[in-house]
């Protein structure tokens, strides 16, 4: 994928942090505030993928990258395991990777009284899309399995802000826009592909530029605000942005 778009400033750059989703969950750390619970149970939910890719990329099936990956986010929610986390690690993605290494080494086979859950509650994963999505990944043997990790993650950061404005485009009757929009919005287009473009939607080349543009900010500034929302202080925020590009930049 190429990724052209710049990151225009939010509501972040404003000097008021969005103490949201991963920056509730590490302050609250060391107690049992509801609301960062909720927050890393959403987290892990929406992210899931990265981690049973990671598994499956140590060699194990997709049953047992799907067992480990349950058994690993519920032992994670069920024994408060984020108190672990620190501040000068304060990137969900690093956090969730260097927790699930430890998982796999020292507690899997003491854990499987948990496995699928066990006794706990699952997480409502969507499992049965795993193993497509996993046979669909391109195969580089140039990349680590820390390297694909990251990949993944900044996919699922992307598909989730495109899935947002598409769900909002739809809202507001303008999918069909969206729809075509989203074709050319990753990558640099000329004047007469827009000029054919803007035809079939029956507007004008200006209008449907602009329509483009304005697509590619909201991009950018949705994208902006889920990264806020996976790291622990405003001072990551542009660090953490840049890396997930460059990661789903890489050939």
């Amino acid at each position: 994928m190429s990724i052209g778009m710049t990151y225009p400033p939010s509501s972040i750059d404003s000097g008021v942090f969005p103490s949201t989703q991963w920056s509730i969950v590490l302050h609250a750390s060391g107690g049992a505030d509801t609301q960062a619970w909720a927050a890393l149970e959403s987290l892990c939910r929406q992210y899931w993928y990265p981690l049973y890719a990671f598994i499956r990329r140590q060699g194990r099936g997709h049953h047992e990258a799907e067992d480990c990956t349950q058994g690993f986010l519920t032992h994670l929610l069920a024994t408060h395991g984020i108190a672990r986390a620190r501040p000068e690690g304060g990137r969900f993605r690093s956090f969730l990777l260097i927790a699930l290494r430890n998982f796999l080494t020292n507690e899997w086979h003491r854990t499987q009284a948990i496995k699928r859950g066990g006794g706990l509650t699952p997480l409502p994963i969507e499992f049965e899309t795993a193993e497509q999505r996993f046979s669909l990944e391109p195969v580089d043997p140039g990349l680590n399995p820390e390297q694909i990790y990251d990949r993944n993650w900044a996919q699922s950061m992307i598909d989730q802000a495109v899935a947002e404005l598409r769900a909002e485009y739809g809202q507001s009757g303008r999918g069909e826009l969206f729809s075509t929009l989203e074709s050319i919005v990753w990558h640099n287009s000329d004047g007469d592909s827009h000029a054919e473009l803007a035809q079939r939607l029956h507007m004008g080349t200006h209008a449907f530029t602009v329509a483009l543009q304005r697509l590619r900010r909201r991009l950018g500034e949705r994208l902006r605000l889920n990264v806020a929302q996976t790291v622990a202080s405003e001072s990551e925020v542009e660090a953490e942005l840049h890396h997930l590009i460059a990661a789903v930049s890489r050939p």
